[in-house]
C-alpha cells in the first residue's frame, strides 16, 4: 500500500470516510449549512488548507511518533511494533492507523494484537508559543486525565480495519508518556456507522441528524472514560 502522505495515499482517501473525518462532526456541525460543507471536505479531492499553527502541530506530531514508539516498545515486554498501511475497509471507509502492536509471551508466542493511536499534545499554546518539556508534562497530567472523546470514532474505525479488539492510546511528551487501553465497543461502533451513513446519505432531516450527532458525542464521553493504564517518565530529545 502507498506511503502515508503520498499522492497514491491521498487518492485512496478520496470518496471514502477515513478515520479522522468523523471528528469533524464534533466541531464543525453546528447548523444546517455545515452539512454540505463537511460532505465536500470528506468527499471532494480539493486540498485542505491549514494555518501555520496547525501545520506546526502536525509537524511536531509527525516528528515524534517514532519517539513515542520507542517509549512504547521499551516499556512493554514482548512488544513488537509494526507500521500500518492504508487499509481500505470497503468502498466507503478507509483508515490509516499509526501502527499495530503485537505482544509476545515469554515463550515468543502471540499473546495480543492491539491497534496503536499516538498523540503528541501540548507543544504549542493557543497563541502559538512553544512550551518547554516540563510544561508539556504538566499539561498532559492536567488536561489528559482521559483520552479525548473525539478520537473514539477514529480508533473504533481503525480497530475494524485491523480486525482487533483493543487500542493502546498513547499521549507522548518529552518527559512523560501516558497510555490507556480502550476496548472495542460493538454497540458504540454500530452507532458510529448509523450516524456516518445518515450523514453521508442525507436521508434524515437536519434536526434528527443534529440530535444523533449529539448522542454520538455523549456516547463518546462514556467510551473514553477509562482509567490510565500506564504512566512512563523519561527524557526524550526534542
Amino acid at each position: 500500500m502507498p506511503e502515508q502522505g503520498s499522492a497514491e495515499w491521498l487518492a485512496g482517501r478520496v470518496g471514502r470516510i477515513t478515520g479522522s473525518k468523523g471528528g469533524d462532526l464534533f466541531f464543525d456541525f453546528k447548523q444546517e449549512s455545515d452539512w454540505d460543507k463537511i460532505l465536500a471536505k470528506w468527499f471532494d479531492d480539493t486540498p485542505q488548507h491549514f494555518d501555520q499553527l496547525a501545520k506546526n502541530r502536525m509537524a511536531w506530531g509527525s516528528k515524534h511518533e517514532d519517539t513515542a514508539v520507542d517509549v512504547i516498545v521499551e516499556s512493554l515486554p514482548g512488544a513488537r511494533f509494526f507500521e500500518c498501511p492504508q487499509i481500505l475497509i470497503n468502498d466507503v471507509y478507509a483508515v490509516s492507523p499509526d501502527g499495530a502492536l503485537v505482544i509476545l509471551d515469554e515463550n515468543g508466542q502471540h499473546k495480543e494484537h492491539l491497534n496503536i493511536e499516538i498523540k503528541c499534545p501540548g507543544r504549542y499554546s493557543k497563541n502559538g508559543q512553544e512550551k518547554s518539556p516540563e510544561e508539556m508534562k504538566q499539561y498532559l497530567q492536567k488536561d489528559w486525565k482521559f483520552p479525548k472523546q473525539y478520537y473514539m470514532t477514529q480508533i473504533h474505525q481503525e480497530m475494524v480495519g485491523q480486525k482487533c479488539k483493543e487500542t493502546l492510546f498513547v499521549a507522548w511528551t518529552p518527559k512523560m508518556t501516558r497510555m490507556w487501553r480502550i476496548p472495542f465497543n460493538p454497540s458504540y461502533w454500530n452507532l458510529c456507522l448509523e450516524v456516518f451513513e445518515n450523514f453521508r446519505l442525507k436521508n434524515i432531516p437536519f434536526e434528527v441528524m443534529y440530535s444523533k450527532v449529539d448522542l454520538l458525542k455523549r456516547r463518546s464521553w462514556g467510551v473514553a472514560n477509562v482509567p490510565v493504564w500506564k504512566d512512563i517518565y523519561h527524557d526524550s530529545c526534542i
